[in-house]
């Protein structure tokens, strides 16, 4: 340092003032970015709090969307309106959705949604005795009715059936909503058949008596007991097993088993949206559907036939076990219930 001091004692002075500025600016050149350095970092992470606190926020949005409106995207969306359906989702919370027209004749809306697709509208099928009463439109569905000279007698018609023509005169025509009523046919045999109920309910009482004595006293017979013949199934109220069979299959077996069993295309999309993500309900819906619109006569062979169609054989073969199981618990309880008589 001494020797430095004697080299500069010989500077002019602005010379000397310049280098003390530079040695200084070099010295605190270290803290200064250091201290940028920090203050870069505590703004990076001020905006990583920032930017999750802002996704928070949208979360906490998308999770407490007001009545009348629905989750879209990050936002809350209004819904799009009857007659229209939804091409994309709002911008901005409470903001209305792109919404399109349906096809006018071919598709509808009847209510506010949030859907990407119209319902199709329904075909009034001639084959089953239907015409159209009122044309579809973007914001009702068609309404079908009974052709002339056809009737339907159930709520919610899928197929209208023909009116009975009448041989012999006619007490009541036919009406959309129910059959004709007919005159029986007059028999001069008329009073003979009346005399001849008594006889014939006599000699089946009689015979009757007799067999159930038979089959009492000689249980070797070979004669079947009334407890123990087997019940007829093809009249099985489905009703109670409804539910038990939708359980058993899976959306799309039970959608294929409809469309293969006249159910309308309108029909499953209409139950399909009203019950929007809820596939238990939709079976269970799908199948009151076939069998109300096939009825009881014939359903369980019907059932049958379709689940095998549809390679359903697991299903079919539950059912039968439900059935048969009822119908012992049945036949079990009609004979305890006949002994219980005979004792008193």
């Amino acid at each position: 340092m001494g020797g430095i001091d004697r080299q500069t004692a010989h500077w002019p002075a602005g010379l000397l003032f310049l280098a003390a500025d530079m040695l200084w600016i070099w010295a605190a050149l270290p803290l200064v970015l250091a201290d940028s350095q920090l203050s870069v970092h505590t703004q990076g992470t001020e905006s990583i709090f920032q930017g999750l606190g802002l996704r928070r926020r949208v979360r906490e949005t998308g999770n407490n969307c007001s009545e009348g409106l629905y989750q879209g995207g990050p936002f809350c969306c209004q819904p799009c309106q009857p007659g229209e359906q939804k091409v994309k989702d709002c911008t901005n919370n409470g903001g209305a959705p792109t919404c399109a027209p349906c096809t006018e004749g071919k598709e509808y809306m009847d209510k506010k949604h949030y859907s990407d697709k119209c319902r199709r509208c329904t075909l009034c099928d001639e084959g089953h005795g239907l015409e159209v009463e009122t044309n579809c439109t973007r914001t009702q569905d068609t309404k079908c009715k009974c052709k002339p000279n056809f009737y339907c007698d159930s709520s919610g018609c899928e197929h209208c059936v023909q009116c009975t023509l009448c041989e012999h005169g006619t007490l009541e025509h036919c009406t959309p909503t129910s059959n004709a009523k007919c005159k029986k046919q007059s028999s001069k045999y008329h009073f003979l058949w009346l005399s001849l109920i008594p006889v014939l309910i006599i000699s089946f009482v009689f015979i009757y008596k007799k067999c159930w004595k038979r089959h009492h006293d000689d249980p070797e017979s070979g004669i079947p007991s009334p407890e123990s013949m087997p019940m007829n199934v093809s009249d099985v109220n489905l009703d109670k097993y409804i539910s038990r069979i939708a359980e058993q299959m899976t959306i799309s077996q039970v959608r294929k088993f409809a469309r293969e069993n006249d159910i309308s295309e309108s029909k499953i999309d209409e139950i399909k949206h009203d019950n929007f993500q809820n596939t238990a309900e939709e079976k269970t819906k799908l199948l009151q559907c076939w069998y109300q619109s096939h009825g009881k006569n014939g359903a369980h062979a019907a059932l049958i036939r379709g689940l095998k169609k549809a390679n359903c054989r697991a299903v079919v073969e539950n059912i039968q076990a439900m059935v048969r199981e009822d119908r012992e618990n049945s036949t079990s309880d009609l004979s305890n219930e006949n002994e219980g008589q005979r004792l008193e």
